[in-house]
């Protein structure tokens, strides 16, 4: 298999035919993450500088090199370690410099989000002149969404999780550019017209694991935006009662009422809430080892039925990460479906933000 190294302007710099080991990790709804380890040749480690870009050419993303690691090991050889994250986390070095108020589809919002501070912002020192729109994927949701000083990357991150949705940096070798997408998967379901199942039963998982945790749940939120006491205007967002109802205030008094009527504000505040809530998910996910050619049916983002009859477990749930791990010796594939428990980072994000 062979890759193709690039430097930030999208030259060629150098194609690679051999690695040792590489991980490859997709993301839906935030920048995936690569490594790769590869024997020292003054070639190679030549082409792996920092900055530099490495494409699969099986892949639609590429990874940004951002971390380098020489190392000789006991029995004298010297390996090269690579680590970064796909193209999209360019995205992560802007923030939303203006406030801008937002409305439409989720698509319409993210894509005028990048529009407006990566690809034609009023500052054109702040341009990346390699990033572009790409096709639209059709959302019909409607939001409204008002954001200052964020950092763009993460309000993405945001829209998307709350819609469903994710998105990436498409890798256009022969445009020498890479084109904003936002990704809306396919049904899959059991029933559905091409359905995608993931079972032992079906001999196409090897190996699987089940996760379910509420410790950090939560599906009531109160928004508490503009004034004080009871003339602070207030948005309740998420359905539950009883012992089932676990309750969380957020405060978005950030969110400025100038200039809007009073309906538009509060669908900002209320989409605020649900963005917050997706931080305070019900973890319930498989994590599994699948055969290789369930990579042709199906794709990141897509909704699929898992079911183990063994475990008593059948979930309808979305494909959040597939992470392709490679040696010289085979090609391991592991899709995540559903919500992951959260890394620390994240639950310290989520608590300031």
């Amino acid at each position: 298999m062979e890759m193709y190294v690039l430097d930030k302007e999208l030259n060629l710099v150098g194609v690679l035919s051999g690695y040792e080991a590489i991980i490859w990790r997709d993301m839906l709804a935030e920048p995936g993450k690569f490594e790769a380890e590869f024997l020292f040749t003054e070639k190679i480690n030549g082409i792996l500088q920092r900055t530099n870009i490495l494409y699969k050419k099986d892949e639609m993303q590429a990874g940004i090199i951002s971390y380098k690691h020489i190392k000789l090991d006991k029995q004298g050889r010297t390996k090269i370690r690579i680590k970064g994250n796909m193209a999209s986390v360019y995205l992560r070095r802007r923030i939303v410099w203006e406030k801008m108020v937002l409305s439409g589809t989720s698509e319409e919002v993210m894509r005028k989000l990048v529009e407006k501070q990566v690809i034609d912002p009023a500052d054109q020192e702040r341009r990346m002149r390699k990033i572009r729109l790409g096709q639209m994927c059709g959302i019909d949701d409607y939001i409204e969404k008002q954001a200052t000083y964020s950092n763009l990357q993460e309000t993405l991150t945001d829209i998307a999780a709350a819609a469903g949705l994710g998105y990436r940096l498409r890798l256009d070798l022969n445009e020498k550019a890479f084109y904003f997408d936002v990704i809306k998967g396919a049904d899959r379901t059991l029933g559905a017209e091409k359905p995608c199942i993931f079972s032992r039963d079906f001999h196409n998982v090897y190996t699987e694991e089940y996760y379910e945790d509420d410790s950090n749940f939560r599906n009531v939120c109160l928004v508490c935006g503009t004034g004080e006491d009871e003339n602070r205007v207030t948005e309740t967002v998420g359905e539950a009662s009883g012992i089932d109802r676990y309750e969380m205030s957020y405060s978005a008094s950030f969110l400025k009422d100038e200039g809007q009527t009073d309906e538009v504000y509060r669908e900002q505040l209320r989409q605020k809430g649900n963005e917050k809530l997706k931080d305070y998910y019900l973890v319930e996910s498989f994590t599994s080892k699948v055969r290789k050619d369930k990579l042709k049916e199906c794709a990141l983002g897509d909704l699929v039925t898992c079911n183990d009859k063994k475990w008593g477990i059948r979930i309808d749930t979305q494909i959040k990460v597939i992470e392709k791990n490679l040696s010289k010796d085979e090609q391991e594939v592991y899709f995540t479906f559903g919500n992951s428990r959260p890394m620390l980072a994240n639950l310290i994000k989520a608590a300031i933000k």
